[in-house]
């Protein structure tokens, strides 16, 4: 059946008008034309479709069957041609975006915001993780389609990404610690501390670079318990089993009860990024970064 959609139209038109000459004005056509295509429609169903009148033309009861199925049809494509349009714009579709709390509560509710501003159409789904490993496994299985993390994250092609902001470290000490009272720590002051927090699953040059090992000096790192998630590394710090190095935004979040946060001065900064897969690129994805990059500010120290 080659049932073009251009002949519905044509039958739609002419029902409404009621005549042949109006529809022809209002699709831009000859008359014979809108005649001719109301043939064409004829011969596909197999039945008459209009009855020709003194004063015009009305649907019969086949032909109303057809317009009726017919501008439903019409409404589908129109609006299946626009949602193509949308998100092949950027300005539809649906973003999971794989993050941490601690790391975006200060950003990511805005850039939210902003793209709801831009694009209406666009649906947000947070999906919330606990280590980079896990929004890794994320976005490689197609659970999430981008994600905000910390740089870096080792060697791997397979992504796409763009760096947002810096943010100083800063440093959880345990209660009564002898630094505590200190208004700003150094490397050097973390000499023989043990560092907590996780290592398991992660590339080597990811753990060398979040506990500073070796240090400036030379010296290594001092390792100890492994935290996998934020809360796991802060209750091994109030229980006395070492201290935490974290972004800022970390300390921030995470007022935890009787424990110190102080800066680290002389470590590099961390790096937070957006980052998707390669081969998932896309006028949407371009979208969140553009939102993203005009919203972030660096964190309030």
């Amino acid at each position: 059946m080659d049932l073009n959609l251009r002949l519905l139209e044509a039958l739609t038109a002419v029902a409404e008008e009621g005549s042949m000459t109006r529809a022809a004005v209002r699709l831009t056509m000859t008359q014979q034309a809108v005649s001719g295509q109301i043939r064409q429609l004829e011969r596909i169903v197999g039945t008459p479709l209009v009855r020709r009148l003194p004063s015009g033309v009305e649907l019969t009861v086949a032909g109303q069957a057809v317009v009726k199925q017919g501008r439903s049809l019409l409404t589908a494509t129109t609006a299946m041609v626009d949602e193509a349009r949308r998100i092949g714009s950027g300005r539809s579709g649906r973003l999971r975006i794989a993050f941490k709390a601690q790391s975006t509560a200060h950003f990511m509710p805005e850039v939210e915001a902003a793209l709801c501003r831009t694009a209406s159409d666009v649906q947000v789904e947070p999906v919330a993780m606990h280590t980079l490993p896990d929004e890794i496994r994320a976005l490689v299985d197609g659970k999430a389609d981008a994600a905000f993390l910390w740089l870096p994250i080792g060697s791997d092609p397979r992504f796409v990404i763009h760096p947002l902001i810096d943010e100083p470290r800063w440093v959880a000490l345990p209660p009564g610690h002898p630094l505590a009272t200190r208004a700003s720590l150094t490397i050097a002051d973390l000499a023989g501390e043990p560092i907590v927090g996780p290592r398991d699953d992660m590339p080597e040059a990811v753990v060398r670079f979040w506990f500073i090992d070796p240090r400036p000096d030379g010296t290594r790192a001092v390792f100890g318990p492994q935290g996998r998630t934020p809360e796991e590394c802060l209750h091994f710090v109030a229980a006395g089993h070492g201290c935490w190095i974290a972004p800022a935004s970390t300390a921030a979040y995470f007022p935890y009860p009787h424990l110190v946060w102080l800066p680290l001065t002389d470590a590099d900064p961390l790096q937070l990024a957006l980052i998707w897969p390669r081969h998932s690129a896309s006028p949407l994805l371009d979208l969140l970064l553009r939102e993203s990059q005009r919203v972030m500010r660096p964190t309030p120290v």
